[in-house]
């Protein structure tokens, strides 16, 4: 659907447009109800309901805008006529009033329900030219009429307007008169108004858009005379025959012209004339107090608007297959041609048409005799047996005694009774081509001459360069079109570790390790189009050497010159200092556990993994009781001794998925995953205070520490890592306070929630 319907009320200026949209509608939509009002009141029949056409083309052009259009218009008519009907104001508190409401603006409920998803769904406007659409148009104005005739029988019912056994011929009568007042009015307010409403609320001017086949008076005159004559025609004859009981019957008779109309003049003007043709049986079957026959008369009018509606699209979908046809004729070939059985030329167009030296009527004998032996001998045949032919080239006389080349193409052509009648089809200039081909030939020897000297100078330059490889100090790799090794220098055969045998034939993923080949697979298909130089890095297959490679792609039109040309280098040692780098950076010297920075990362994998799997996960800070009195009484290298068997009982206490860490000084902190509750924690906090109890066997003596532990769960005391961390130190903390030598969690710590 148009955007700009979609987000309509963006600026004053559409806001403004809107409104002079909607004071039209409601001034419309009061003209089209009162004047079927005043149709009965003179004794017509209620044969069809207008405001329904008009509600479901306005829910569908504007979508939610046009629901509440229609339902500040309905209930303002509505408000009008029932006040203007002698009901006081102390009726508007009754509950019959809220079902009065109910009853005035359920129908509209009923065609938004229909309309919004379909128009949501659609993604643009009606093409009556598609049957699908067509057919999507008439089911959903049954629908919208099905449910406004429920909603609205239903409503009078509860108002008491009419008895409980009315309500089956009521809804009947009602979802008639609104489906014959969408199939009528919907379609040319959908077709003809539509676009010109959707260019005015975005404010493009009309003179400023060329409007698709625009209704002219050249259409509209004839239709609306046509439309007016088969009217009186149709209704004088049973008169004048004395045969009025039959009149439902010779209206039949008015879908003679309108398939002229459609066929004549397409789908805009077959809808005019569905609405001028129901508009009028409408008013003469009125004038001739007819009502008792509604039924039958409200059947002819779904009969005319459903036969303009199908026969108009289908002929308009033929116009444009045809224009389609017309358009790609001309825009792909130069000449189009008809010959009848004898091989006269009976019809020439086209852009070379007007060049032709020979008239229409001389056998093609004659038109092609300056072409080719062969390509004429080669048209015989294909004549005489009636076959088709396709680029025949030959050539054609033009006027001014030039000669063209064209690509002759020819379709045999047989009539209804299955006789033969001659040949159409297509013929395009390929004069420039020949004349191209033949200076291509005059150069041919002496490029061939050329490429014979290029060719030694090459094969000097390919040995001098071979040398250069096989010295070069990185190892150098080509891969032919299908990705298979061809090359390979001696350094590289060295990195890899196969022969240069061995290499030849190999693809890429065979050289490296089986971890890594996914990686480079997905990174080689990424980059398979690409010419610039990419790079990836993995592990050898053979030598488990890391390697670093560097690769260009070969997209040469020349099928020899396609392939990939390598660069490896070995990056073990890169590596290796690489990752003693990290390892400084992310741990601790001493201990040996991992530093502040990767615990928490740690903890964030942690509760990731507990998010995943609906599990907890535990945070245990552990702070060492007495450790400045080892170090004042044993010296600072037996406090190193002790941080360090510290560190090995809390990893005994962990499992290989738990991370344990030094935070600094004295202060430990562990995180474990797949704590389920409290109680686990605090067990295992206990052990870990019990476990760094026992004395320390140290090279100046035994020493002595407690610890203090704090902890914290997820999700229960904290939901990210910092707060988590924040929460074990302060219940570390409060075990301090308590006396030390024991653990405390958070949750029974009495501590105040964290902001």
């Amino acid at each position: 659907m148009n955007h700009f319907l979609m987000n309509p009320l963006s600026d004053a200026g559409t806001r403004a447009r809107y409104l002079r949209v909607g004071l039209a509608y409601g001034v419309i939509w009061l003209i089209t109800w009162y004047s079927a009002r005043l149709l009965g009141q003179l004794g017509g029949a209620s044969l069809w309901f207008l405001p329904g056409g008009l509600r479901f083309a306005v829910i569908f052009l504007l979508g939610w805008p046009g629901v509440v259009l229609e339902l500040v218009t309905v209930w303002a008519v509505s408000a009008v006529d029932f006040f203007g009907s002698g009901k006081t104001f102390a009726l508007l508190s009754s509950a019959q009033m809220v079902w009065l409401n109910l009853q005035w603006l359920a129908p509209v409920a009923g065609y938004a329900l229909v309309l919004l998803p379909l128009r949501s769904w659609l993604q643009t406007s009606w093409n009556f030219k598609r049957p699908l659409h067509t057919s999507l148009f008439l089911a959903s104005a049954l629908a919208c009429a099905a449910l406004a005739a429920l909603a609205g029988a239903f409503g009078l019912s509860r108002i008491g307007a009419i008895d409980v056994t009315q309500v089956t011929s009521i809804w009947a009568s009602w979802l008639v008169g609104d489906f014959v007042g969408i199939v009528t009015l919907a379609p040319v307010l959908l077709v003809l108004v539509g676009p010109r409403l959707t260019r005015y609320l975005k404010g493009t001017a009309l003179a400023d858009v060329q409007p698709n086949k625009p209704l002219t008076v050249r259409y509209a005159a004839p239709t609306v005379l046509i439309a007016v004559a088969s009217l009186l025609l149709v209704f004088a004859l049973p008169t004048a025959l004395k045969l009025t009981a039959d009149l439902p019957f010779f209206t039949l008779l008015l879908l003679l012209p309108l398939a002229g109309l459609a066929l004549r003049y397409g789908l805009r003007s077959a809808l005019l004339a569905v609405v001028l043709l129901d508009s009028g049986l409408v008013l003469l079957i009125a004038a001739e107090g007819q009502a008792d026959m509604a039924l039958r008369f409200q059947l002819v009018m779904v009969a005319i608007a459903g036969m303009g509606l199908w026969l108009g699209g289908v002929v308009d979908a033929r116009h444009d297959a045809l224009q389609r046809y017309r358009d790609f004729s001309y825009a792909s070939n130069d000449l189009l041609w008809e010959a009848d059985a004898q091989g006269r030329l009976s019809r020439i167009s086209g852009r070379l048409a007007k060049h032709i030296a020979l008239p229409v009527g001389r056998h093609w004998h004659i038109v092609l005799a300056g072409g080719e032996p062969a390509q004429l001998a080669a048209i015989e045949s294909h004549w005489l047996e009636q076959r088709p032919f396709r680029h025949l080239e030959v050539a054609v006389p033009f006027a001014g005694r030039v000669t063209r080349w064209v690509a002759l193409n020819g379709q045999p052509v047989w009539n209804e009774a299955g006789e033969w009648i001659g040949y159409r089809g297509t013929a395009v200039d390929v004069s420039k081509p020949r004349r191209a081909r033949a200076l291509l030939r005059s150069y041919n020897q002496l490029l061939q001459d050329q490429v014979a000297a290029r060719t030694h100078e090459l094969e000097n330059s390919q040995r001098h360069l071979q040398v250069i490889l096989a010295a070069a100090p990185v190892g150098m790799m080509e891969l032919d079109a299908q990705g298979r090794c061809c090359y390979i220098n001696d350094t590289a055969s060295t990195l890899t570790g196969y022969s240069v045998r061995q290499a030849q034939g190999r693809p890429l993923l065979d050289f490296v390790h089986p971890d890594d080949r996914r990686q480079v697979q997905e990174v080689w298909r990424a980059q398979s189009l690409g010419d610039s130089v990419q790079r990836v890095e993995f592990r050898l297959a053979q030598t488990q050497r890391w390697c670093a490679l560097s690769w260009i792609h070969l997209n040469q039109a020349d099928a020899a010159m396609r392939g990939s040309v390598l660069v490896l280098t070995d990056a073990t040692a890169r590596r290796q200092h690489e990752a003693q780098l990290w390892a400084l950076a992310h741990h601790d010297t001493l201990t040996n556990l991992p530093n502040s920075s990767l615990f928490k990362d740690r903890c964030a994998q942690a509760i990731n993994l507990a998010k995943r799997s609906s599990t907890g996960a535990a945070v245990f800070w552990v702070d060492l009781d007495g450790f400045k009195a080892v170090n004042d009484t044993l010296g600072h290298a037996a406090g190193d001794q002790l941080l360090v068997q510290v560190a090995q009982r809390l990893r005994s206490r962990a499992r290989d998925s738990d991370t344990v860490a030094r935070m600094g000084g004295d202060e430990f902190a562990l995180v474990m995953s797949g704590i389920g509750d409290v109680t686990q924690a605090d067990k295992l906090a206990a052990e870990i205070v019990a476990s760094l109890a026992q004395p320390f066997d140290l090279k100046e003596g035994p020493g002595r520490v407690t610890a203090s532990v704090g902890v914290a769960l997820y999700p229960w005391d904290a939901q990210t890592v910092d707060a988590l961390i924040r929460c074990a130190d302060l219940a570390m903390y409060s075990a301090k306070r308590g006396g030390k030598n024991k653990e405390q969690n958070w949750r029974s710590s009495g501590l105040a929630p964290l902001d």
